[in-house]
């Protein structure tokens, strides 16, 4: 096993496990990223099929849909993070076709899934609630494999953090394009280990395992006892724009709408916290207001 380039550290240098980003067998490089994409395709794949079963549902219509899915996720991840990173590709635009390098996002995944399924359920004639039921499951399975995936490719960059949970990764990890009073922070605060340059930040892809489990379980919970068709859809987008906005708040990597400091994130989850809250208030107002 060689490293490709640069180290991550947990806890001091002195105790620490070092995380490889890629892995050579046979001569070949492969990269961690890759596998556990790969992992998390299987387990999403399993952990919804599973659900269709339970639920009774057609399982090749579910297998065929499944696939459509995985592909407009990846699709709409890689074009989401195009459009906020596109300085990124100007200079090597072959690089937009890197997908074992990392560069994939949450809402761009969900978007074009939603899209798919969309397309898919209309031209089929089915009930799309009831498949987002069932593939939510699915995409909550395969969510701490991504997670953790991400952390061998050294993503997302995390603020400055030198507590009992800092990871430290090569300073040539820190992006070009990230904002500046983050990146001066990172750089400043940077370490020498073993001749090269260190910085010390928020383990921000390991508290999205922790995240993405508690997600996973409370879905399970929820979606154990009779729900209607969507409901368990709706609790899965809740969760998660919880989830993101919570993690926002510990990347320094952050992608911002055009000419401004705002996060994207916060506005896409804000928006759909939004719907949410209200699609559950106005029934409880409306009966009020009958009763």
């Amino acid at each position: 096993m060689t490293l490709k380039s640069g180290e991550i550290y947990f806890s001091s240098p002195g105790s620490s496990w070092v995380l490889p980003e890629t892995i050579s067998l046979f001569g070949l490089s492969i990269s961690f990223y890759g596998v556990f994409l790969v992992l998390a395709a299987l387990v999403g794949i399993l952990a919804a099929t599973r659900e269709a079963r339970r639920k009774k549902q057609n399982l090749e219509w579910n297998l065929t849909l499944i696939t459509l899915v995985i592909v407009a996720a990846l699709l709409g991840a890689r074009l989401y993070y195009v459009l906020f990173r596109w300085q990124s590709f100007v200079e090597e635009p072959i690089a937009l076709l890197n997908f074992r390098s990392g560069g994939l996002t949450y809402f761009g995944a969900l978007f074009g899934a939603w899209l798919a399924v969309k397309w898919h359920c209309h031209y089929k004639n089915a009930e799309f609630e009831q498949n987002a039921d069932t593939l939510c499951m699915g995409a909550a399975a395969a969510a701490p494999f991504i997670w953790t995936g991400c952390a061998f490719v050294r993503e997302p960059i995390g603020r400055f953090y030198d507590g009992i949970f800092a990871v430290r990764i090569g300073a040539e990890y820190v992006p070009k394009e990230m904002e500046p009073i983050y990146s001066e922070t990172l750089l400043t605060n940077a370490r020498q280990i073993r001749e090269n340059s260190f910085v010390s930040m928020h383990p921000v892809a390991f508290y999205g395992v922790v995240c993405s489990i508690i997600v996973l379980v409370v879905l399970c919970i929820y979606g154990h006892t009779e729900r209607p068709d969507g409901a368990v859809f709706t609790m899965y987008l809740f969760l998660m724009s919880i989830t993101n906005i919570i993690l926002e708040f510990f990347r320094a990597d952050r992608y911002c709408i055009w000419g401004t400091k705002v996060p994207v994130n916060f506005v896409v989850a804000g928006v759909i916290l939004l719907i949410i809250i209200v699609g559950w208030v106005r029934p409880l107002l409306r009966s009020k207001n009958g009763k």
